[in-house]
């Protein structure tokens, strides 16, 4: 079952939100265990007067010189260095837009529910944009292999003003799609050149697919790069009448990434953010994953916590 707004109200009210704090850390957005300047593991104790009611504390004897041992009373907030960090919302209220967020639903709607700022809702959305971005982008997975087809084209992504008159600024998006697990990616690009092109589909399939694509200029060395590329020449038909291929799913994708955009405000440097979260709730669909889960996961592993912190002096 998936996690929903009521798990995270009931999680905090245990134990005055300590069970919710378990659950983060089994979530991997929070660390596990932490250690204080002088290597000695902290726990987790009552604060009520930090926003989270618990911090890390050193308890450990400590002693100094010739003087007596005493409590090295070292404390850290539970955010440190974690995704939560310098925010000054409750732990429920951004576990609630995580999970309202990771469910797509309209920022109007998010800043509602959760009775947020509007520029609250424009920042955390970015925050959450940075997260998918580097886990579905930076720290991305190969598609296709030996044996596998990937689908790839290129898109224009822009709209006309009230549906007519000229097209306004918009930005060409190059993607592939892997059939079988419905994986793809979407990169924006600055030009179609076989440079950039194949530059990225190095990077993101593997040699020995099969590619399919139609007949632009800039795919024709695919096949001395160690790719089965084949063509379908859409000026004549949708689908190669000898070897079968096509690439409407691919095209297909397009229709559905370019609904999730935003209607307004669509400003080159943010198709990246938008993008990768199409990325990411398409891949937890393909595999039965639990979007509001595998963020966190991915947000633990971005904001990765440094378990020997320096001693603050």
């Amino acid at each position: 079952m998936a996690i929903n707004l009521f798990d995270f109200k009931e999680w905090s009210s245990m134990d005055n939100g300590l069970f919710l704090i378990n659950k983060l850390i089994e979530f991997n957005v929070l660390p596990a265990s932490r250690k204080c300047p002088r290597g000695h593991v902290m726990k987790i104790v009552k604060d009520n007067s930090v926003i989270d009611n618990f911090k890390w504390m050193c308890r450990d004897k400590i002693r100094e010189r010739n003087q007596k041992s005493k409590p090295c009373n070292y404390s850290a907030s539970l955010r440190k260095d974690t995704f939560f960090y310098k925010s000054h919302l409750s732990l429920l209220n951004i576990c609630g837009f995580v999970n309202l967020w990771s469910m797509n639903c309209p920022s109007l709607v998010i800043q509602k529910q959760l009775r947020l700022a509007n520029q609250t809702v424009v920042d955390w959305s970015s925050f959450c944009r940075e997260v998918v971005f580097d886990h579905m982008i930076k720290k991305k997975t190969q598609l296709g292999g030996i044996g596998k087809v990937v689908e790839i084209d290129e898109s224009k992504f822009g709209r006309r003003k009230y549906h007519r008159g000229h097209r306004v600024e918009g930005q060409w998006v190059f993607g592939g799609y892997e059939r079988g697990s419905g994986d793809c990616f979407l990169i924006p690009v600055e030009d179609r050149s076989a440079e950039t092109l194949v530059r990225i589909i190095e990077e993101w399939i593997k040699p020995g697919t099969t590619i399919i694509s139609d007949c632009w200029k800039a795919y024709s060395r695919l096949n001395e790069k160690g790719y089965n590329h084949l063509t379908v020449n859409h000026s004549v038909n949708f689908k190669d009448p000898e070897t079968g291929a096509h690439t409407n799913t691919v095209e297909s994708t397009w229709r559905h990434a370019k609904v999730t955009l935003p209607n307004y405000k669509r400003k080159k440097e943010f198709y990246g953010g938008y993008l990768a979260k199409y990325m990411f709730m398409k891949k937890c669909r393909n595999h039965e994953l639990d979007p509001t889960v595998e963020f966190f996961n991915a947000a633990g592993s971005l904001y990765s916590v440094d378990l020997e912190e320096d001693l603050e002096l």
